[in-house]
């Protein structure tokens, strides 16, 4: 490998390095309890307090 390619290469990896510590810094923090969870993924809210992922009532 030349010094050309190697500083290209240095460069970048010192890019991505770079934009991964600032996204670190820039999010905010993954709330993990926030999440439904994985039987559930894809449903919507149901707000009659019953499971989200229960079968559908027959509409009359």
């Amino acid at each position: 490998m030349n010094r050309r390619a190697l500083r290209y290469a240095a460069a970048l990896w010192l890019a991505v390095a770079a934009f991964v510590v600032f996204d670190w810094l820039a999010s905010t923090p993954h709330n993990r309890f926030a999440e439904p969870p994985p039987w559930a993924i894809g449903q919507p809210a149901n707000d009659t307090g019953a499971h989200c992922a229960a079968a559908p009532a027959v509409k009359k």
